[in-house]
């Protein structure tokens, strides 16, 4: 494996970074001996006055700029249509943010400001340590727009399981329940996110509660074109954009059957998304992989997921799990938990009853009954070498015996050696169906041409049965780059 490629499979926090450079010179710290930093201000080339940034991606104009007087541009984090994200240093407070900007060309588009605008009014009325916090917001000199936000360190879901192809279901219960707590706040101020997915719950490295070593925390990101469901005459008319525009947002593979229909939305919608992102956790992909986006939509609408057992069966989701995902994937929203809260109460009580039936066996052995038991398996074991023992000593002596001097007689097996009528012919099942193309499916926020009726009326495909997915299998759809922060396509 190339050096790069397997660079490009570790979390971005583990990714090597070479030394910072002077944009212009591309000379690092090292080069001027006498350089003194004291700790808190950005160290700078002395010969630019431009401060050391990161040039990993390349060349970039923006690098060593001070962004709305006071967001430093030390290096970037990703980019896409819209804009990028960089890592920023505002000294006035001595901390890194990352700073998500909007390329001057387009900050004037009714859209793009539109949905820019809305995701820092969503972000900066949510408090919850589940949220990504937004900081500062704004217009900068050259008229984009900018929004600062938390640094974060760790790694996106979508990143996790391109590494580890699915999680453990303790783990992906955990994940599950934090992001909850974030959509609980959000749905109780009018904000349905709408576009739940893997890249957008991020898996953040804090320290733990003991002040020692680090835990994950799971953050909700990207509430670009999150729905406010409360009255508002500003959000009415960029609704009234999208309407005009005749499509269905959101990312295919996570959209709820309402979603998909196009139909009025509720908190319930989330939920749905947020079970389709347990059951790829738990089983390694998504219940729906199909290529084309208005197929994926009509599965969404009409046909069950696949279960855990014809997908991995070589892994156990137990029963309480399983059982709460499929009441979350329900096509029905009234057939879904009412609310983020209950959907966690739901999702505690489920782990409790799994958490349960795994202690029980250890819960025995501390019984009477288990130490008696105990003793009896001892001797059975004991038993069992002593008999092994005996067979393999007298083994041994036939073979060391002298040989009885036999005659000329052959000996006959009784049937023909044939080993090809011993053979079986195993023919592996082979899905004969070409590769998918690369698409933009699951890296698309906006799907055209997919009104409810047409999608409600066709007969959608059958979903071809997979035995025995590899999880760690890679996905057939191309990823556009590090979409961290929320994509801007």
């Amino acid at each position: 494996m190339r050096a790069e490629a397997a660079e490009a499979t570790l979390p971005p926090s583990s990714r090597s970074r070479s030394e910072r450079v002077c944009p212009r010179c591309r000379k690092g710290p090292k080069a001027f001996p006498g350089l003194i930093t004291n700790g808190v201000e950005l160290p700078r080339c002395p010969e630019h006055g431009l401060p050391f940034v990161d040039m990993n991606d390349g060349p970039d104009p923006l690098l060593g700029t001070t962004i709305a007087g006071r967001f430093t541009i030390l290096g970037r984090l990703g980019r896409g249509s819209m804009g990028a994200v960089y890592r920023a240093r505002q000294e006035a407070v001595g901390r890194d943010v990352a700073l998500k900007l909007v390329r001057r060309d387009r900050a004037h588009d009714p859209e793009t400001k539109g949905r820019f605008e809305r995701e820092a009014r969503a972000i900066s009325s949510l408090v919850s340590p589940h949220t990504v916090t937004a900081f500062d917001f704004g217009e900068a000199e050259d008229g984009s727009w900018f929004l600062a936000m938390e640094m974060l360190e760790g790694e996106t879901v979508g990143e996790r399981l391109r590494r580890v192809g699915r999680l453990d279901w303790f783990d992906a219960v955990r994940f599950t329940r934090d992001a909850l707590k974030s959509l609980a706040e959000a749905h109780g101020k009018g904000i349905i996110h709408r576009d739940l997915k893997p890249d957008n719950l991020f898996l953040s490295r804090i320290p733990n509660s003991h002040g020692s070593g680090e835990q994950e925390l799971c953050k909700v990101l990207d509430f670009g074109i999150a729905k406010w469901s409360r009255d508002d005459e500003d959000e009415s008319k960029i609704d009234q954009l999208e309407t005009q525009a005749g499509t269905v947002f959101g990312t295919p593979r996570y959209m709820s059957p309402e979603q998909a229909q196009g139909i009025a939305l509720d908190p319930r919608s989330d939920l749905y998304s947020l079970g389709v992102l347990l059951y790829q956790m738990l089983s390694g992909r998504a219940p729906f992989v199909d290529d084309d986006a208005v197929v994926v939509m009509a599965r969404h609408i009409k046909d069950p997921p696949p279960r855990f057992a014809d997908m991995t069966p070589e892994v156990i989701v137990p029963q309480s799990i399983e059982a709460l995902v499929w009441r979350v994937l329900a096509k029905s929203p009234a057939e879904r938990p009412a609310t983020a809260e209950e959907f966690i109460a739901e999702l505690d009580a489920a782990e409790a009853s799994a958490r349960a039936l795994e202690s029980g066996l250890r819960l025995t052995l501390s019984s009477p009954e288990r130490r008696q038991f105990r003793r009896w398996t001892g001797l059975m074991i004991g038993g069992a070498c002593a008999v092994l023992a005996a067979v393999a000593l007298a083994e041994l002596a036939r073979r060391h015996a002298p040989r009885a001097q036999v005659g000329a007689a052959s000996p006959t097996s009784g049937t023909d050696s044939n080993p090809s009528a011993l053979a079986e012919s195993i023919t592996p099942a082979v899905d004969s169906s070409s590769p998918p193309s690369s698409s933009t499916l699951e890296n698309s926020n906006a799907v055209s041409g997919a009104e409810s009726p047409a999608i409600a009326g066709s007969a959608a495909p059958q979903l071809k049965h997979v035995a025995h997915p590899r999880p760690s299998s890679k996905p057939t759809l191309a990823k556009k780059g590090n979409e961290r922060y929320g994509r801007f396509e």
